[in-house]
């Protein structure tokens, strides 16, 4: 999922979609080392999607906490 679409999600979607990409990770993890993953380049790919989606989550945290501040 692209940047884009991900900021376009509340925080509460984000961390559901969290959950959901981090279970992936594990199924993906599992398969790698049992040999049963026909791209092992998933499991990158599925560990910069949960780092992008953390990222967001903290700077709408931050953007939710500055505008309380004003």
């Amino acid at each position: 999922m692209k940047a884009s679409e991900l900021r376009a999600k509340s925080v509460d979607e984000l961390q559901t979609l969290l959950v959901e990409t981090r279970t992936s990770l594990l199924e993906n993890k599992r398969a790698l080392a049992a040999g049963e993953l026909p791209n092992p380049r998933v499991v990158g790919k599925t560990r910069r999607e949960i780092a992008r989606i953390q990222t967001l989550i903290s700077e709408k945290k931050v953007t939710e906490t500055s505008k309380g501040e004003a």
